[in-house]
């Protein structure tokens, strides 16, 4: 009889009781249709460990217990790869601590790789909000990303780890891991776009979505601005520093240009309301960034939003 294929779902945290929570909740109802059994991981990224009291009380009601560890360096790619390290399946999810998945989420994913014979498949991140949020917010899609028609083969700069389902072999063939000088975000972009290079295949599966939760915490106009100066540094580092001179001259030319058009803009974007002008400042905050990086200037060393 042959063994049925087994799935480690890593979850890294920090301080996220109450999502941490309900992620478990929902990742304990999964479906598996005979196909695979899983277990969850979850690492902890407070070096204080204020994550074990809620596992050890999750733990005393399930026969398949949580396995819990602390990973003390407070950096995200070094959370995920503590709980690479402790994973003992031969397919790793990856959900971020404060997602909530429904209950096909996990089989769905499993049956697009077999489907279609990739690596790797990753379904949508959806926005969700349990109180009425500003209209500025929803008005400027701030939280919405794409989401791709299932079957798509995935570019790396398509991916994330948010909603993800990885062959183990994507890991342990070249030895990959998520680089650890990616401290603030990046780093599962950066893994992805090295597994591509190296011929794994990914797809996209608009029918395994999972839900974030976009707390009042994330309403305010200051942390779209900060994320966007974050991804503007890691844009030049993901894809344009290495290039030629040439090309690294016309990308800086092309955000010069940008950053200008957005501050001629930026007055008018006042009248028109905040989803106009934080979408302005958003912008312009990105290709200020990556034209500062340029001189080796990292503007926010530190994810704390």
């Amino acid at each position: 009889m042959t063994a049925l294929d087994r799935i480690s779902i890593c979850i890294c945290t920090y301080r996220r009781f109450q999502t941490l929570e309900r992620l478990i909740t929902k990742l304990l109802t999964q479906e598996t249709q005979g196909l695979f059994d899983y277990s969850i991981i979850v690492v902890d990224n407070d070096s204080a460990g204020s994550a074990r009291h809620l596992i050890e009380n999750i733990n005393k009601n399930i026969t398949n217990k949580i396995r819990y560890d602390i990973e003390p360096e407070r950096s995200i790619p070094a959370a995920r790869n503590k709980a690479l390290s402790l994973a003992d399946g031969n397919y790793i999810a990856i959900i971020d601590d404060d997602e909530l998945p429904p209950s096909h989420w996990l089989v769905t994913l499993y049956k697009a790789i077999q489907t279609f014979d990739a690596d790797g498949a990753l379904g949508p991140v959806i926005p969700y909000f349990e109180q009425r949020p500003p209209s500025w917010l929803i008005k400027g899609k701030f939280c919405e990303r794409p989401i791709y028609r299932t079957g798509t083969m995935l570019e790396w700069y398509h991916t994330r780890t948010g909603n993800v389902l990885l062959k183990r072999k994507v890991f342990d063939e070249y030895n990959l891991k998520f680089d650890l000088k990616w401290k603030t975000s990046g780093s599962d972009r950066a893994f992805f776009k090295k597994a591509i290079e190296l011929g794994y295949k990914f797809v996209a599966v608009a029918e395994a979505p999972v839900y974030e939760i976009v707390p009042p915490e994330r309403w305010e106009k200051s942390y779209y601005i900060k994320r966007s100066i974050v991804h503007g540094f890691n844009t030049y580092r993901n894809t344009i520093k290495g290039t030629s001179f040439l090309w690294q001259f016309i990308t800086a030319l092309k955000s010069g240009f940008a950053l200008g058009a957005y501050l001629i803009i930026f007055p008018f974007s006042l009248v028109l309301g905040p989803a106009w002008y934080v979408k302005c400042l958003e912008k312009g905050a990105h290709h200020f960034s990556q034209l500062v990086a340029r001189l080796g200037i990292e503007i926010i060393k530190k994810r704390d939003f």
